[in-house]
């Protein structure tokens, strides 16, 4: 296999079946940054557990997103340290706003992060999501957390405030910078950013928060499995999404 200049082996059947399985589905979130319409120029980065260890899968250092394969992740520890044999690097200041997920929440298998404009407009309201819409409960209903912006949080400082904004919630408006979401799975967290994001949108594009009609209280609290009950694994959803990539470009695979 290769990436510009540099051969890299394939890992099939190098790695243990549960490492190979989460190293596929994340390559599959990379590539779903561009299906959705995620990625940027900073390249907010996704991650994974290593099931059973104590180590990470992140993107390699110079992958476009849509070029990131099962193989070519790079195995880290926790600190960003790199344990698996490979040609590539990572880059460290990325890796510290997942890391401060991953380090403190036992259920953060999957975190997803993006710079989406309509995330990133909503996180500059002063009145934060509002439960106008059956996809804003269901993301309210697993709590969302807001993280007051401290500066550019790729820095190792920045994790303990991020932490600490965290709390118990599985998302998370970063003000003025985008969002991050957690997951148990790779699928019940792809859905997650996908429902945060179309409830962002959803309320930017309702206009005037003052002239919003917002869900009942009674009505909310029927919401707090709703993201867990649409994401059980396995889900025909997530099979039909890697359907899709498999169809543009199934060398995500590799």
């Amino acid at each position: 296999m290769r990436f510009g200049d540099v051969e890299y082996p394939s890992l099939a059947g190098r790695v243990s079946q549960a490492e190979w399985a989460a190293r596929v589905e994340l390559a599959a979130i990379y590539r779903m940054y561009s299906l959705f319409g995620w990625s940027d120029m900073l390249q907010a980065p996704a991650s994974a557990r290593v099931p059973g260890e104590p180590h990470f899968l992140f993107v390699p250092a110079g992958f476009m997103w849509d070029e990131v394969t099962a193989s070519s992740l790079v195995k880290i520890t926790v600190k960003g340290d790199v344990v698996s044999q490979t040609p590539f690097g990572t880059i460290l200041d990325a890796w510290y706003p997942v890391q401060a997920i991953h380090e403190v929440r036992a259920d953060a298998n999957f975190v997803i992060h993006t710079h989406d404009a309509y995330a990133v407009a909503l996180s500059a309201r002063k009145e934060g999501l509002l439960p106008i819409s059956q996809t804003a409960a269901i993301v309210l209903g697993t709590k969302l957390a807001i993280h007051e912006y401290e500066g550019v949080e790729t820095y190792e400082s920045a994790i303990p405030g991020l932490q600490r904004s965290l709390g118990d919630a599985s998302a998370m408006i970063l003000r003025h910078h985008g969002a991050m979401v957690l997951g148990r799975t790779a699928f019940e967290a792809v859905f997650r950013m996908d429902q945060l994001l179309l409830a962002c949108r959803t309320q930017i594009l309702a206009g005037d928060p003052n002239n919003l009609l917002r869900l009942p209280e009674t009505i909310l609290a029927t919401f707090p499995y709703e993201i867990e009950r649409a994401a059980q694994a396995p889900s025909p959803l997530w099979s039909g999404l890697l359907r899709r990539l498999d169809e543009i470009d199934p060398s995500y695979r590799n």
